[in-house]
């Protein structure tokens, strides 16, 4: 899988194209009780699989064979939340939903974070 966005993007170029940010209640329709198929840079391109677990856990696997941990939650503002119990990185980011997938950039400095290219129903195989 190609990375599905270049990584020079920023919020203010998808702000700049018309795109608005999700607001709480859709992110929490799309992502809740559900798997997603993500990808994100680090060391080169990476994919992963989350099971979004409604009471605000979560657990993760990625195609270095990594498993994980953490809990997410969406705050007032519709950004995600995400903070895992070991080493993975932490982050704040605002979602926006652009040709089918789920894009996040995260609120400190407007840089793509990470984005959700497939959203399984339910919880799923977090086999990578």
């Amino acid at each position: 899988m190609e990375p599905s966005i270049e990584i020079q993007t920023t919020q203010n170029d998808l702000k700049a194209q018309g795109h608005t940010p999700l607001t709480k209640e859709e992110l929490l329709a799309l992502i809740s009780g559900n798997t997603v198929i993500g990808d994100y840079e680090y060391s080169g391109h990476r994919i992963y699989r989350t099971f979004m677990n409604p009471n605000g856990e979560m657990e993760a696997k990625n195609d270095w064979g990594s498993h994980e941990f953490g809990k997410w939650q969406v705050e007032d503002d519709g950004c995600l939340s995400v903070t895992w119990d070991g080493y993975w990185e932490d982050w704040t980011a605002a979602a926006f939903k652009v040709d089918g997938e789920i894009k996040f950039y995260n609120i400190e400095n407007g840089t793509w974070q990470t984005t959700f290219n497939t959203i399984m129903p339910g919880e799923q195989s977090l086999d990578v």
